[in-house]
Protein backbone atom coordinates (compact mmCIF):
# COMPACT_ATOMS: atom_id res chain seq x y z
CA UNK A 1 0.00 0.00 0.00
CA UNK A 2 0.64 3.65 -0.57
CA UNK A 3 1.54 6.32 1.57
CA UNK A 4 -1.49 7.93 0.15
CA UNK A 5 -3.35 6.14 -2.93
CA UNK A 6 -4.54 2.97 -2.60
CA UNK A 7 -3.46 1.45 -6.17
CA UNK A 8 -0.12 2.59 -7.42
CA UNK A 9 0.71 2.25 -10.90
CA UNK A 10 3.34 -0.88 -10.97
CA UNK A 11 6.48 0.81 -11.61
CA UNK A 12 5.96 2.38 -7.79
CA UNK A 13 4.26 -0.32 -6.15
CA UNK A 14 6.07 -0.31 -2.64
CA UNK A 15 9.71 -2.41 -2.96
CA UNK A 16 10.36 -2.25 -6.61
CA UNK A 17 10.64 1.65 -6.80
CA UNK A 18 13.88 3.66 -5.82
CA UNK A 19 12.78 5.28 -2.30
CA UNK A 20 13.40 8.95 -3.28
CA UNK A 21 11.45 8.29 -6.55
CA UNK A 22 8.19 7.50 -4.29
CA UNK A 23 8.93 10.13 -1.93
CA UNK A 24 8.89 12.47 -4.97
CA UNK A 25 5.74 10.85 -5.90
CA UNK A 26 4.08 11.10 -2.27
CA UNK A 27 5.40 15.17 -2.35
CA UNK A 28 3.86 15.59 -5.30
CA UNK A 29 0.55 14.26 -4.28
CA UNK A 30 0.97 16.57 -1.36
CA UNK A 31 2.02 19.31 -2.97
CA UNK A 32 -0.82 19.53 -5.23
CA UNK A 33 -3.37 19.22 -2.87
CA UNK A 34 -2.05 22.14 -0.70
CA UNK A 35 -2.01 24.43 -3.85
CA UNK A 36 -5.89 23.83 -4.16
CA UNK A 37 -6.75 23.62 -0.48
CA UNK A 38 -5.03 26.97 -0.78
CA UNK A 39 -7.00 28.11 -3.31
CA UNK A 40 -10.10 26.75 -1.53
CA UNK A 41 -9.11 28.60 1.92
CA UNK A 42 -8.36 31.65 0.17
CA UNK A 43 -11.85 31.98 -1.49
CA UNK A 44 -13.67 30.91 2.07
CA UNK A 45 -11.07 33.70 3.59
CA UNK A 46 -12.67 36.38 1.37
CA UNK A 47 -16.31 35.06 1.78
CA UNK A 48 -15.32 35.56 5.53
CA UNK A 49 -13.51 38.86 5.17
CA UNK A 50 -16.31 40.15 3.18
CA UNK A 51 -19.09 39.64 5.96
CA UNK A 52 -16.84 41.06 8.39
CA UNK A 53 -16.65 44.39 6.55
CA UNK A 54 -20.04 44.18 4.91
CA UNK A 55 -22.49 43.59 8.10
CA UNK A 56 -22.24 46.11 11.07
CA UNK A 57 -20.90 45.23 13.83
CA UNK A 58 -24.67 43.96 15.52
CA UNK A 59 -25.02 41.81 12.54
CA UNK A 60 -21.78 40.50 12.46
CA UNK A 61 -21.80 39.84 16.34
CA UNK A 62 -24.95 37.64 15.30
CA UNK A 63 -23.52 35.92 12.71
CA UNK A 64 -20.34 34.83 14.80
CA UNK A 65 -22.99 33.30 17.69
CA UNK A 66 -24.84 31.44 14.98
CA UNK A 67 -21.74 30.11 13.22
CA UNK A 68 -20.83 29.17 16.74
CA UNK A 69 -23.47 27.35 18.05
CA UNK A 70 -24.14 25.46 15.07
CA UNK A 71 -20.42 24.44 15.24
CA UNK A 72 -21.20 23.13 19.15
CA UNK A 73 -24.17 21.31 18.50
CA UNK A 74 -21.98 19.48 15.24
CA UNK A 75 -19.09 18.61 17.81
CA UNK A 76 -21.41 17.75 20.37
CA UNK A 77 -23.33 15.02 17.58
CA UNK A 78 -20.05 13.58 16.99
CA UNK A 79 -19.07 12.57 19.86
CA UNK A 80 -16.73 8.89 19.32
CA UNK A 81 -18.14 8.82 15.62
CA UNK A 82 -15.22 9.86 13.98
CA UNK A 83 -12.57 7.90 16.17
CA UNK A 84 -15.10 4.93 15.31
CA UNK A 85 -14.68 5.95 11.49
CA UNK A 86 -11.47 6.41 10.95
CA UNK A 87 -10.02 3.57 13.25
CA UNK A 88 -12.72 0.97 11.96
CA UNK A 89 -12.91 2.60 8.10
CA UNK A 90 -8.75 1.83 8.38
CA UNK A 91 -9.18 -1.36 8.23
CA UNK A 92 -12.10 -1.83 6.08
CA UNK A 93 -12.26 0.69 3.68
CA UNK A 94 -11.66 -1.81 0.35
CA UNK A 95 -14.64 -3.64 1.45
CA UNK A 96 -16.85 -1.88 -0.56
CA UNK A 97 -20.23 -3.59 1.63
CA UNK A 98 -18.40 -3.90 4.92
CA UNK A 99 -17.42 -0.31 4.35
CA UNK A 100 -21.50 0.49 3.13
CA UNK A 101 -22.34 -1.09 6.73
CA UNK A 102 -19.62 1.00 8.88
CA UNK A 103 -21.21 4.69 7.10
CA UNK A 104 -24.54 3.25 7.32
CA UNK A 105 -24.32 2.38 11.02
CA UNK A 106 -22.17 5.91 11.89
CA UNK A 107 -25.25 7.87 10.36
CA UNK A 108 -27.56 6.75 12.28
CA UNK A 109 -25.61 6.78 15.12
CA UNK A 110 -25.01 10.46 14.86
CA UNK A 111 -28.76 11.52 14.07
CA UNK A 112 -29.51 10.33 17.10
CA UNK A 113 -26.76 12.43 18.58
CA UNK A 114 -27.84 15.49 16.53
CA UNK A 115 -31.37 15.02 17.98
CA UNK A 116 -30.13 15.06 21.54
CA UNK A 117 -27.62 17.93 21.14
CA UNK A 118 -30.25 20.20 19.33
CA UNK A 119 -32.50 20.00 22.01
CA UNK A 120 -29.95 21.30 24.60
CA UNK A 121 -28.07 23.29 22.64
CA UNK A 122 -31.10 25.30 21.17
CA UNK A 123 -32.42 27.51 24.04
CA UNK A 124 -28.95 28.43 24.84
CA UNK A 125 -28.73 29.90 21.14
CA UNK A 126 -32.06 31.93 21.44
CA UNK A 127 -30.65 32.78 25.04
CA UNK A 128 -27.98 34.78 23.27
CA UNK A 129 -29.01 35.95 20.32
CA UNK A 130 -31.89 37.66 22.41
CA UNK A 131 -29.55 38.97 25.16
CA UNK A 132 -27.39 40.64 22.83
CA UNK A 133 -30.51 42.51 21.31
CA UNK A 134 -31.92 40.14 18.27
CA UNK A 135 -35.79 40.66 17.78
CA UNK A 136 -37.93 37.33 18.24
CA UNK A 137 -37.89 36.95 14.94
CA UNK A 138 -35.07 37.36 13.58
CA UNK A 139 -33.72 34.94 15.95
CA UNK A 140 -36.25 32.68 15.70
CA UNK A 141 -35.24 32.85 11.73
CA UNK A 142 -31.65 32.22 12.67
CA UNK A 143 -32.52 29.12 14.94
CA UNK A 144 -34.80 27.70 11.44
CA UNK A 145 -31.35 28.37 9.09
CA UNK A 146 -29.12 26.99 11.28
CA UNK A 147 -30.43 23.65 12.26
CA UNK A 148 -31.56 23.45 8.66
CA UNK A 149 -27.38 23.55 8.14
CA UNK A 150 -26.86 21.73 10.80
CA UNK A 151 -28.98 18.79 9.69
CA UNK A 152 -26.87 18.64 6.56
CA UNK A 153 -23.61 18.59 8.30
CA UNK A 154 -24.85 15.52 10.15
CA UNK A 155 -24.59 13.70 7.03
CA UNK A 156 -21.47 15.33 5.57
CA UNK A 157 -19.77 14.44 9.23
CA UNK A 158 -20.31 11.00 7.87
CA UNK A 159 -19.88 10.73 4.37
CA UNK A 160 -17.00 12.55 3.91
CA UNK A 161 -14.78 9.92 5.61
CA UNK A 162 -15.16 7.72 2.35
CA UNK A 163 -12.98 9.80 0.17
CA UNK A 164 -10.90 10.58 2.76
CA UNK A 165 -9.97 7.06 3.68
CA UNK A 166 -9.95 6.24 -0.24
CA UNK A 167 -7.22 8.64 -0.56
CA UNK A 168 -10.07 10.39 -3.42
CA UNK A 169 -7.83 13.79 -3.10
CA UNK A 170 -9.32 14.71 -6.50
CA UNK A 171 -12.85 14.27 -5.62
CA UNK A 172 -12.08 16.18 -2.12
CA UNK A 173 -10.93 19.12 -4.03
CA UNK A 174 -13.89 19.48 -6.54
CA UNK A 175 -16.35 19.36 -3.36
CA UNK A 176 -14.69 22.04 -1.59
CA UNK A 177 -13.71 24.35 -4.90
CA UNK A 178 -17.01 23.81 -6.29
CA UNK A 179 -18.64 24.99 -2.50
CA UNK A 180 -16.26 27.97 -1.90
CA UNK A 181 -16.49 29.23 -5.74
CA UNK A 182 -20.25 28.97 -5.16
CA UNK A 183 -20.64 30.88 -1.86
CA UNK A 184 -18.30 33.35 -2.63
CA UNK A 185 -20.16 34.22 -5.67
CA UNK A 186 -23.56 34.20 -3.64
CA UNK A 187 -22.05 36.66 -0.85
CA UNK A 188 -20.57 39.02 -3.46
CA UNK A 189 -23.93 39.26 -5.88
CA UNK A 190 -26.15 39.46 -2.59
CA UNK A 191 -23.70 42.52 -1.25
CA UNK A 192 -25.02 44.63 -3.69
CA UNK A 193 -28.79 43.73 -2.78
CA UNK A 194 -29.28 42.63 0.98
CA UNK A 195 -26.92 41.10 3.57
CA UNK A 196 -27.12 40.77 7.11
CA UNK A 197 -26.63 37.54 9.50
CA UNK A 198 -29.45 35.89 8.59
CA UNK A 199 -28.66 35.47 4.62
CA UNK A 200 -24.91 34.97 5.34
CA UNK A 201 -26.54 31.78 7.40
CA UNK A 202 -28.94 30.38 4.54
CA UNK A 203 -26.29 31.15 1.83
CA UNK A 204 -23.45 28.56 3.92
CA UNK A 205 -26.50 26.13 4.28
CA UNK A 206 -27.20 26.26 0.85
CA UNK A 207 -23.61 25.35 0.13
CA UNK A 208 -23.37 22.52 2.35
CA UNK A 209 -26.75 21.58 0.48
CA UNK A 210 -24.20 21.79 -2.72
CA UNK A 211 -21.70 19.94 -0.97
CA UNK A 212 -23.73 17.58 0.34
CA UNK A 213 -25.27 16.19 -2.65
CA UNK A 214 -22.00 15.96 -4.61
CA UNK A 215 -20.60 13.80 -1.95
CA UNK A 216 -23.67 11.33 -1.86
CA UNK A 217 -23.14 11.14 -5.73
CA UNK A 218 -19.83 9.80 -5.33
CA UNK A 219 -20.26 7.63 -2.03
CA UNK A 220 -23.18 5.77 -3.86
CA UNK A 221 -20.53 4.82 -6.50
CA UNK A 222 -17.89 3.26 -4.51
CA UNK A 223 -19.75 1.46 -1.46
CA UNK A 224 -23.38 0.00 -0.90
CA UNK A 225 -25.31 2.97 1.08
CA UNK A 226 -28.11 0.26 1.04
CA UNK A 227 -25.78 -2.00 3.34
CA UNK A 228 -27.82 -2.74 7.23
CA UNK A 229 -26.38 -1.54 10.19
CA UNK A 230 -23.40 -3.55 11.51
CA UNK A 231 -23.69 -4.43 15.47
CA UNK A 232 -20.65 -4.83 16.03
CA UNK A 233 -19.93 -1.53 14.83
CA UNK A 234 -22.57 0.09 16.48
CA UNK A 235 -21.05 -1.44 19.79
CA UNK A 236 -17.97 0.00 19.37
CA UNK A 237 -19.03 3.38 18.48
CA UNK A 238 -21.18 3.23 21.46
CA UNK A 239 -18.37 2.05 23.61
CA UNK A 240 -16.06 5.05 21.90
CA UNK A 241 -19.33 7.33 22.64
CA UNK A 242 -18.73 6.55 26.48
CA UNK A 243 -15.50 6.78 26.84
CA UNK A 244 -15.05 9.99 25.18
CA UNK A 245 -18.30 11.09 26.28
CA UNK A 246 -17.09 13.63 29.26
CA UNK A 247 -14.11 14.73 27.71
CA UNK A 248 -15.87 15.08 24.23
CA UNK A 249 -18.83 17.52 25.52
CA UNK A 250 -16.01 19.69 27.38
CA UNK A 251 -13.47 20.33 24.70
CA UNK A 252 -16.66 21.15 22.60
CA UNK A 253 -17.51 23.77 25.47
CA UNK A 254 -13.78 24.28 25.62
CA UNK A 255 -13.46 25.10 21.61
CA UNK A 256 -15.93 27.77 21.55
CA UNK A 257 -15.38 29.36 25.26
CA UNK A 258 -14.66 32.39 24.16
CA UNK A 259 -17.41 33.32 22.32
CA UNK A 260 -19.70 31.87 24.99
CA UNK A 261 -17.51 33.69 27.74
CA UNK A 262 -17.78 37.16 25.62
CA UNK A 263 -21.21 36.57 24.57
CA UNK A 264 -22.68 36.52 27.85
CA UNK A 265 -20.71 38.81 29.92
CA UNK A 266 -19.78 41.36 27.18
CA UNK A 267 -21.06 44.99 27.72
CA UNK A 268 -20.82 45.83 24.30
CA UNK A 269 -22.41 43.82 21.58
CA UNK A 270 -19.72 45.01 19.11
CA UNK A 271 -16.89 42.97 21.83
CA UNK A 272 -18.85 39.50 20.30
CA UNK A 273 -18.12 40.94 16.44
CA UNK A 274 -14.07 42.07 17.30
CA UNK A 275 -13.70 38.59 18.98
CA UNK A 276 -15.50 36.92 15.62
CA UNK A 277 -13.67 38.93 13.13
CA UNK A 278 -9.98 37.91 14.77
CA UNK A 279 -11.69 34.50 14.40
CA UNK A 280 -11.67 34.75 11.07
CA UNK A 281 -7.97 35.09 10.87
CA UNK A 282 -7.53 31.38 12.47
CA UNK A 283 -8.41 30.67 8.95
CA UNK A 284 -4.43 30.75 8.42
CA UNK A 285 -4.60 27.05 9.63
CA UNK A 286 -7.81 25.87 7.39
CA UNK A 287 -5.03 24.53 4.59
CA UNK A 288 -2.89 22.76 7.41
CA UNK A 289 -6.14 21.43 8.89
CA UNK A 290 -7.86 20.11 5.57
CA UNK A 291 -4.32 18.18 4.57
CA UNK A 292 -4.30 16.51 8.47
CA UNK A 293 -7.87 16.03 7.53
CA UNK A 294 -7.66 14.81 4.11
CA UNK A 295 -4.11 13.41 3.57
CA UNK A 296 -1.88 12.64 6.66
CA UNK A 297 -4.04 11.44 9.28
CA UNK A 298 -5.97 9.00 7.14
CA UNK A 299 -2.27 7.72 5.65
CA UNK A 300 -1.56 7.52 9.42
CA UNK A 301 -4.69 5.76 10.17
CA UNK A 302 -3.37 2.99 7.70
CA UNK A 303 0.02 2.39 8.76
CA UNK A 304 0.64 -0.93 10.20
CA UNK A 305 4.30 -0.43 10.65
CA UNK A 306 6.44 0.73 13.91
CA UNK A 307 9.32 2.49 12.01
CA UNK A 308 7.31 4.42 8.92
CA UNK A 309 4.55 5.23 11.76
CA UNK A 310 7.74 7.37 13.90
CA UNK A 311 8.63 8.95 10.82
CA UNK A 312 5.44 10.16 9.76
CA UNK A 313 4.73 10.91 13.25
CA UNK A 314 7.62 13.36 13.60
CA UNK A 315 6.94 14.87 9.77
CA UNK A 316 3.35 15.36 10.69
CA UNK A 317 4.05 17.31 14.21
CA UNK A 318 7.54 19.10 12.72
CA UNK A 319 5.49 20.62 9.79
CA UNK A 320 2.29 21.86 11.98
CA UNK A 321 5.15 23.08 14.47
CA UNK A 322 6.92 25.24 12.01
CA UNK A 323 4.24 26.39 10.10
CA UNK A 324 2.41 27.45 13.81
CA UNK A 325 5.86 29.06 14.92
CA UNK A 326 6.00 31.33 11.47
CA UNK A 327 2.45 32.65 11.42
CA UNK A 328 3.09 33.50 15.37
CA UNK A 329 6.16 35.68 14.74
CA UNK A 330 4.47 37.17 11.54
CA UNK A 331 1.72 38.34 13.85
CA UNK A 332 3.96 39.75 16.16
CA UNK A 333 6.01 41.94 13.74
CA UNK A 334 3.52 42.88 11.61
CA UNK A 335 0.07 43.05 13.47
CA UNK A 336 -1.02 46.01 10.80
CA UNK A 337 -0.97 44.29 7.56
CA UNK A 338 -2.97 41.17 9.47
CA UNK A 339 -5.73 43.64 10.66
CA UNK A 340 -6.10 45.50 7.27
CA UNK A 341 -7.74 42.58 5.87
CA UNK A 342 -10.62 42.94 8.60
CA UNK A 343 -10.93 46.65 8.11
CA UNK A 344 -11.12 49.73 9.80
CA UNK A 345 -13.33 48.98 12.83
CA UNK A 346 -11.25 46.69 14.02
CA UNK A 347 -7.46 48.03 13.08
CA UNK A 348 -7.15 48.76 17.08
CA UNK A 349 -6.61 45.18 17.80
CA UNK A 350 -2.68 44.80 18.41
CA UNK A 351 -2.78 43.10 21.44
CA UNK A 352 -6.06 41.32 21.01
CA UNK A 353 -4.43 39.71 17.55
CA UNK A 354 -1.11 37.90 19.33
CA UNK A 355 -3.37 36.84 21.93
CA UNK A 356 -5.84 35.06 19.36
CA UNK A 357 -2.98 33.72 17.15
CA UNK A 358 -0.95 32.37 20.32
CA UNK A 359 -4.58 30.80 20.69
CA UNK A 360 -5.25 29.42 17.35
CA UNK A 361 -1.19 28.21 17.38
CA UNK A 362 -2.16 26.06 20.33
CA UNK A 363 -5.03 24.85 18.78
CA UNK A 364 -3.73 23.69 15.73
CA UNK A 365 -1.01 21.55 17.90
CA UNK A 366 -3.61 19.77 20.33
CA UNK A 367 -5.91 19.19 17.25
CA UNK A 368 -3.07 17.82 15.32
CA UNK A 369 -2.07 15.46 18.56
CA UNK A 370 -5.58 14.59 18.87
CA UNK A 371 -6.65 14.10 15.05
CA UNK A 372 -3.12 11.26 15.22
CA UNK A 373 -4.04 9.94 18.69
CA UNK A 374 -7.81 9.27 17.32
CA UNK A 375 -6.72 7.68 14.10
CA UNK A 376 -5.18 4.78 16.47
CA UNK A 377 -7.51 4.86 19.15
CA UNK A 378 -4.83 5.91 21.83
CA UNK A 379 -7.35 8.09 23.47
CA UNK A 380 -7.71 5.81 26.91
CA UNK A 381 -7.00 8.70 29.59
CA UNK A 382 -8.06 11.48 27.36
CA UNK A 383 -10.73 12.16 30.41
CA UNK A 384 -8.08 13.69 31.91
CA UNK A 385 -8.57 16.69 30.03
CA UNK A 386 -11.11 17.59 32.18
CA UNK A 387 -10.20 18.01 35.24
CA UNK A 388 -6.63 19.61 34.48
CA UNK A 389 -8.20 22.47 32.58
CA UNK A 390 -10.59 23.23 35.15
CA UNK A 391 -8.25 23.22 37.43
CA UNK A 392 -6.06 25.72 35.21
CA UNK A 393 -9.27 27.94 35.01
CA UNK A 394 -10.39 28.08 38.35
CA UNK A 395 -7.20 29.38 39.13
CA UNK A 396 -7.31 31.88 36.70
CA UNK A 397 -10.63 32.96 37.94
CA UNK A 398 -9.65 35.97 40.04
CA UNK A 399 -7.19 37.21 37.71
CA UNK A 400 -9.56 37.51 34.39
CA UNK A 401 -11.97 40.19 33.41
CA UNK A 402 -14.78 37.95 31.37
CA UNK A 403 -16.34 41.52 29.93
CA UNK A 404 -13.29 42.41 27.91
CA UNK A 405 -11.80 41.03 24.36
CA UNK A 406 -8.21 40.93 26.05
CA UNK A 407 -9.21 38.65 29.20
CA UNK A 408 -11.49 36.21 27.43
CA UNK A 409 -8.19 35.74 24.93
CA UNK A 410 -6.10 35.08 27.88
CA UNK A 411 -8.74 32.84 29.48
CA UNK A 412 -8.72 30.84 26.14
CA UNK A 413 -4.86 30.54 25.82
CA UNK A 414 -3.65 29.33 28.83
CA UNK A 415 -6.41 27.12 29.08
CA UNK A 416 -5.69 24.83 25.98
CA UNK A 417 -1.92 24.60 27.66
CA UNK A 418 -3.08 21.17 29.66
CA UNK A 419 -4.80 19.95 26.94
CA UNK A 420 -1.74 20.20 24.37
CA UNK A 421 0.54 18.56 27.28
CA UNK A 422 -1.87 15.43 28.09
CA UNK A 423 -2.49 14.27 24.20
CA UNK A 424 1.92 14.25 23.71
CA UNK A 425 1.87 12.29 26.86
CA UNK A 426 -1.10 9.74 25.08
CA UNK A 427 0.87 9.82 21.91
CA UNK A 428 4.07 8.52 23.68
CA UNK A 429 2.14 5.53 25.55
CA UNK A 430 0.21 4.99 22.25
CA UNK A 431 3.66 4.40 20.66
CA UNK A 432 5.14 2.36 23.27
CA UNK A 433 2.09 -0.01 23.13
CA UNK A 434 2.08 -0.26 19.29
CA UNK A 435 2.45 -3.38 17.86
CA UNK A 436 3.27 -3.52 14.43
CA UNK A 437 3.37 -5.95 11.54
CA UNK A 438 6.82 -6.26 9.73
CA UNK A 439 8.07 -3.62 7.86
Amino acid sequence: MSFFNPVLPPLMEEGSAPIIRRAFQRAKIVGNFAIVQAVVQIIGFLSGILLVRTLEQREYAYFTIANTMQGTINLLADIGISVGLVSIGGRVWQDRHRFGQLISTALSVRRKLGAVAIIIVTPVLYFLLVKNGASFFYTAVLIVVVLAGLLIQLSLGVLDVVPRLRSDIARIQSIDLTGAIARLLVLVTLMYFFLNAGVAVAVATATLLLQYAMLRNYVAGVIDLDAPENAEDRAAMFGFIRKLAANAVFYCLQGQITVFLISFFARRTSSVAEVGALGRLAMIFAVLSNLLTNVFVPAFARCQSARKLRWRYAAIIGGVSAFSLLVLCGAEIFPDQFLFVLGSKYAHLHRELFLMVGGAVLSALTGTFWALNASKAWVAGSWLYIPLTLAAQIALIPYTDYSSVMGVLTFNLISAIPNLLLNIALSYRGFRSFQSAPG
